[in-house]
């Protein structure tokens, strides 16, 4: 039976780390169903329930992981992040001084800020995979809350406020992504996009000579650049 779990296990990872969520779940229940006492298992089921948005399994199974493994720091992490997201600060503040504890503060809370932001902008990713905008957007929202200058995780967010129909704000985050660090390209790439979307066709050809102006031979830039000036050129007169 060990072999069995083995197998479902790697099989239920695989699909996890690909972002098939619906197949990871069927894996990971059949051990649990099976009798399998695994955190990992629990842990990555917390997190496929939390995106579905089943936030009492989610709950469940991230406190179930803990019950094997007190010291899962991820399982701890990862219902914190939870917990803000119901609105539970109270609880999600105790779990994350629970984990502060295993360190000095001082030499703990960048790392512990650091990785509450990647949870976010992670959670942020999978819900733009799979269209949901809006929720996107709010996770990317809490993530820059904690790091205010992670610029991909700004440029994350005006993508996600194109996607959803909000040209201008998408147009905002990215202009500021670019002020905050100017030699991030993918800013410049995406807010020439924006620019394109709402019709401003020569704004977009700014953004983009922008960053061709420091990287002449950036093919994203370039390819974008001639699409746009040939959609400029009036039809021939015959």
């Amino acid at each position: 039976m060990a072999t069995d779990f083995r197998e479902l296990f790697d099989l239920g990872k695989k699909h996890f780390e690909s972002k098939n969520y619906p197949r990871a779940e069927q894996y990971f229940q059949k051990i649990v169903k099976s009798g399998g006492r695994y955190a990992d298992v629990l842990n990555m089921l917390g997190i496929i329930y939390h995106i579905e948005g089943k936030f009492n399994n989610a709950v469940e199974s991230f406190e179930k992981a803990l019950e094997i493994n007190p010291d899962y720091h991820e399982a701890t992490l990862n219902l914190a992040v939870l917990y803000n997201d119901l609105g539970e600060f109270k609880k999600a503040k105790a779990l994350y001084a629970r984990v502060g504890k295993k360190k000095g503060p001082r030499d703990f809370e960048p790392i512990l800020k650091g990785k509450i932001t990647n949870m976010h902008a992670h959670l942020g990713d999978t819900y733009r995979g799979i269209g949901k905008s809006a929720e996107a957007i709010e996770e990317y929202k809490k993530a820059l809350k904690l790091a205010p200058t992670y610029a991909d995780v700004r440029t994350k967010l005006g993508m996600a406020y194109r996607e959803n129909d909000q040209k201008d704000l998408s147009a905002k985050e990215l202009s500021a992504a670019i002020a905050e660090s100017p030699a991030y390209k993918p800013a410049h790439i995406q807010l020439g996009i924006t620019y394109f979307a709402m019709g401003q066709k020569d704004k977009a050809a700014k953004a983009w000579k922008a960053l061709l102006s420091k990287d002449k031979d950036n093919p994203i830039a370039n390819a974008y650049l001639k699409l746009c000036e040939n959609g400029k050129k009036k039809p021939a007169q015959k």
